[in-house]
């Protein structure tokens, strides 16, 4: 335990991290408050909403229809708030809208917005059953739950990229754990301490599993914390669908399930993602000389999927679907739900044959 104590010091201790994780918090909260936050906007009879007074407008005017959406609710919704109809050079959707007609007017009206000079008002509504919303629902064997659920969008939105940034974060903290040790010319001497060199091998690379868990733990935090304090987390049983963009498909059913679920899913992805690149730096550090190797080594892995994915798809892209920089991706998830368990086992390989090499391979190596 001291052994382990001392290693999760030493991972912390450095100011260049500390910084990183500062500065990696910091960009998360100023994402949220000026592209979040600070782009909402919502006319409520006539009166213009923005920023965190229009959420909580929003938030309020949905209280009123809560519940299973039906077509008579779907009027009312119209007959009380009326159809968009504003648009503004250069800025996408109607700029006189809330967020009930515009929920039933993107689902339901008969007109759509594809650009600002693009676009139709709509003049009337479908039923619900005429519409993929409708099919989605008949599909899925759900019923469509209205309520509020901007939060949730923005949720996905900003986890993943707080994860992305955790991702660096891991790769930073993470790579001196035995590179540093090489480089500094220490590794003799910490291994010849009378824990032993097994229990000091043990012990950097669970402290490393311990960073990694942190570092997630302080990003999903901090995401919960700003979005329970200006948007709140109604609509947990919504179809997930109709909460992240462009993703509602009657033949998927994937995408009827509820956001509660999703989240969940998406919070267990992410941190599985975050632990395999975790065991990727930590085999990384084990097999290089020098911090610099490591941290290049480690990024050039993390980031070469990404050329995989750029080369085509097929094969090539159901396996990259399991390392960790896709995995946290949310449009991912929802393309490789059906296949789920393969990019899961792919996960669960990297994360425990790195971790076996990276003990292996620094038993073996004379002190």
């Amino acid at each position: 335990m001291r052994l382990y104590k001392t290693e999760l010091f030493k991972l912390f201790y450095r100011k260049f991290f500390v910084v990183c994780l500062l500065c990696v918090l910091g960009i998360l909260l100023l994402y949220f408050y000026f592209v979040n936050a600070g782009d909402e906007r919502s006319t409520v009879n006539g009166k213009l909403y923005t920023g965190y007074k229009a959420v909580q407008e929003d938030r309020k005017i949905t209280k009123e229809f809560r519940g299973v959406l039906t077509d008579d609710k779907a009027e009312q919704i119209i007959e009380k708030y009326g159809f968009p109809s504003k648009v503004e050079e250069y800025y996408g959707d109607f700029r006189d809208q809330n967020y009930l007609n515009g929920f039933i007017t993107e689902y339901l009206g008969n007109g759509y917005f594809r650009d600002w000079d693009d676009y139709k008002v709509s003049t009337s509504l479908y039923t619900i059953s005429q519409t993929d919303l409708g099919r989605a629902a008949e599909a899925g064997g759900n019923e469509i739950i209205l309520d509020y659920t901007k939060g949730w969008t923005v949720f996905f939105d900003i986890l993943q990229l707080g994860m992305i940034l955790g991702s660096v974060l891991v790769l930073v903290g993470v790579s001196p754990v035995f590179s540093e040790e090489y480089q500094n010319n220490m590794s003799a001497l910490l291994f010849t301490s009378e824990e032993g060199k097994s229990k000091d091998i043990i012990a950097k690379i669970a402290a490393c599993f311990t960073m990694t868990t942190i570092i997630y733990i302080a990003i999903v935090v901090c995401v919960s914390v700003c979005i329970g304090a200006v948007y709140g987390f109604e609509g947990k049983d919504c179809i997930i669908g109709t909460v992240l963009a462009n993703s509602l498909n009657p033949e998927s059913p994937e995408t009827m399930k509820t956001v509660l679920y999703f989240a969940s899913l998406t919070l267990v992805l992410d941190y599985l993602a975050l632990l395999s690149l975790c065991a990727i730096t930590v085999c990384v550090s084990a097999h290089t000389k020098t911090l610099f190797h490591a941290v290049s080594v480690s990024c050039m892995i993390w980031l070469s999927p990404l050329l995989i994915r750029l080369m085509g798809s097929g094969a090539g892209y159901l396996l990259i679907t399991g390392t960790p920089l896709f995995m946290i991706m949310t449009v991912v998830l929802l393309d490789i739900y059906r296949i789920l368990i393969i990019p899961v086992m792919i996960a669960m390989c990297i994360l425990i044959l790195c971790t076996i090499s990276s003990w292996r391979y620094q038993k073996k190596l004379p002190i």
